[in-house]
């Protein structure tokens, strides 16, 4: 047995700990599972959760790139859980105190800030790294970008006529071209843990979803832009023409601020119509997506979540950009026809007029030709 100061280590390992023996419980001379580092790749992309998901599509494309990789990914609390499970993501840090002076600490050999907060643009500008992709911040405290391909991306965030007529690129059209990355449609990268997997298929059991076509229908848009969000009206007209064709259930969707609404609707349909719940975790509200064989949606978080899962898709543009969103194929955009949109306004002053002006029947009838037509679900390779 060595001498405490003969004792070997390898800090240079991607499974060294140091205060407490690694996975393998070997010490580190001899060891045959040292495996190094390789690329150390630091993303910093904070939220919104759904902005975070679809983000993901660049982790398959770095390995391609750079071979061997060690990926840390700095992202807000909330957004945490759709990333901790991901296997092509090595470290998963969120911002405190702590996980900053551990990055300040570091060398990375590529940063890439895909955020434009002032946490994360600040952080990315401090932190040691031979490559720096998207964005940073200026001495004076403002927004600029690592590199040429990025400035673009500012661009489409203080012109409303690129933004909203002249752009054409995709979200992930966009930040391949600030990475430098070849864009081959890549999905999103989405691992949910298999404990929600299960809660889900108990679900199904529970809410009498067996042998039926499930139409989840996602009722609410959340609180911030609360005008994404389909009149209750409407939801109610759509549940009572997805209902009654053979065979078919619709599965109500939604988070806390849906609750009501949801409530709303139940007392106005008869039947072939279940109501999930408001009160799941992420990965929950992930899983029960994950149970849908098709989903009514507006440019919300649950659009991303069922972007993510493959799932044959309708979604409802108003007050945002619908050329932005890819559905990879699977998916149709019905965009309201109205002169002010988009206009990305937290709240409507003609009463979600856009949102109103696209019919129940119109949605019914998407839905039914998009589930006739939909293909089986591919998955990426690495």
């Amino acid at each position: 047995m060595p001498q405490p100061h003969e004792l070997i280590y390898r800090a240079d390992c991607r499974h060294f700990v140091g205060e407490r023996p690694c996975v393998h419980k070997r010490e580190c001379a001899d060891c045959p599972h040292f495996d190094e580092f390789g690329t150390r790749i630091l993303i910093i992309k904070l939220g919104a959760t759904g902005d975070v998901l679809r983000t993901t599509p660049i982790l398959r494309p770095l390995r391609r790139k750079y071979g061997k990789c060690h990926v840390t990914w700095m992202v807000d609390e909330v957004a945490a859980p759709l990333l901790k499970h991901n296997p092509l993501i090595d470290k998963v840090l969120t911002p405190d105190l702590g996980a900053a002076m551990r990055l300040l600490a570091q060398d990375f050999d590529l940063l890439i800030c895909l955020d434009k907060e002032d946490v994360a643009i600040g952080l990315a500008t401090q932190v040691r790294a031979k490559t720096k992709l998207g964005y940073g911040m200026t001495p004076q405290g403002t927004l600029t970008a690592f590199n040429p391909e990025s400035e673009y991306a500012i661009m489409l965030g203080i012109s409303d006529e690129l933004k909203f007529r002249v752009n054409q690129k995709t979200y992930q059209q966009i930040i391949f071209e600030m990475l430098g990355l070849e864009y081959r449609a890549d999905e999103y990268a989405l691992f949910l843990p298999p404990p929600a997997l299960e809660w889900a298929g108990e679900m199904r059991g529970r809410l009498g979803l067996e042998s039926r076509t499930v139409i989840g229908l996602n009722t609410g848009a959340g609180p911030r832009f609360a005008g994404k969000a389909w009149p209750i009206s409407h939801l109610i007209e759509c549940c009572r023409v997805l209902g009654h064709r053979p065979g078919t259930a619709v599965l109500l969707l939604g988070g806390p601020d849906e609750v009501e609404r949801n409530q709303a609707i139940m007392r106005q349909v008869d039947g072939n119509v279940a109501d999930a719940g408001c009160d799941h975790s992420l990965t929950r509200f992930a899983a029960l997506i994950g149970l849908c064989d098709a989903v009514v949606v507006g440019d919300t978080m649950a659009m991303h979540l069922a972007i993510a899962q493959q799932k044959p898709i309708v979604v409802l543009f108003g007050s945002t950009c619908p050329q932005e969103i890819d559905l990879y194929g699977r998916g149709r955009k019905i965009v309201a026809d109205i002169e002010c949109a988009p206009c990305y306004l937290r709240t409507c002053p003609i009463q979600e007029k856009c949102m109103k002006s696209i019919t129940p029947q119109q949605v019914a009838d998407t839905v039914f030709e998009l589930l006739d037509q939909s293909p089986a679900p591919t998955t990426s390779a690495l």
